[in-house]
């Protein structure tokens, strides 16, 4: 008869000691089977199963997807931006050219932006120049300023030598490479004669003048003169 209040103590004791907390404040699990007491291990999880009739796709190959969609769309929506580098060119009457965008300090330059692109290139300029040649001969305008020396005057005006002193304007209207024919009008003498250019603006001058004071006075000597003297082209 003893027996048997030991065992119902004992069963209380075992079922109670399951549901306690422990010191630490971990809660012992129950173990209700004697498979139980095996240790608890967890199960690898599965793989997913892409549903019959779907179509399933990774995630970091969506992520790619959607990337190269908005670049797309950034290419069909937005134009490219071009950045080009300035040259100037510049070419005087003499055949020099002068013009920047070719050395190392300042190339030319080219830059594209378009979304997530950027290009950016560098060149040399190459400048070909037509000049176009002033031609050998022929009928011209070309205004100029002279001065010069009417050499008969003097040994007909009490030998002064002032008095054989002459400038005006004359017109280069012929030429034929660097001679040319002027008609020449001064304050002293009118008349025409052959130049020959030195430089492009300045050349020598010789020819017949007619004197102002004889055409006004017929009295007056000498009416013919030999002009010598310089002309500045405008």
């Amino acid at each position: 008869m003893k027996k048997l209040p030991l065992f119902l103590a004992a069963l209380t004791l075992t079922s109670s000691a399951y549901s306690q907390v422990e010191d630490d404040g971990r809660e012992v699990v129950a173990l209700n089977t004697p498979s139980d007491l095996a240790p608890h291990i967890e199960a690898p999880a599965e793989p997913s199963v892409c549903p019959e009739g779907k179509v399933c796709i990774p995630e970091d190959d969506m992520a790619a997807i959607v990337q190269v969609l908005q670049e797309r769309q950034c290419l069909l929506q937005t134009p490219p931006e071009f950045d080009v580098g300035s040259v100037t060119i510049v070419v005087d009457e003499g055949g020099r050219v002068f013009y920047t965008g070719d050395g190392p300090e300042s190339p030319y330059t080219l830059g594209m932006t378009w979304c997530h692109f950027k290009v950016r290139a560098e060149g040399k300029v190459k400048v070909l120049a037509a000049i176009k040649e002033p031609p050998v001969f022929g009928f011209r305008f070309r205004p100029k300023a002279y001065m010069g020396y009417a050499l008969l005057t003097p040994f007909f005006d009490n030998n002064s030598f002032d008095s054989g002193i002459d400038a005006g304007i004359m017109l280069d209207f012929l030429h034929y490479k660097y001679v040319n024919l002027n008609a020449a009008v001064g304050f002293r003498t009118f008349g025409a004669g052959v130049g020959v250019d030195i430089t492009q603006n300045f050349g020598l001058y010789a020819g017949y003048g007619m004197s102002w004071a004889a055409v006004l006075d017929p009295r007056r000597q000498p009416l013919h003169n030999l002009v010598l003297g310089v002309d500045f082209a405008f």
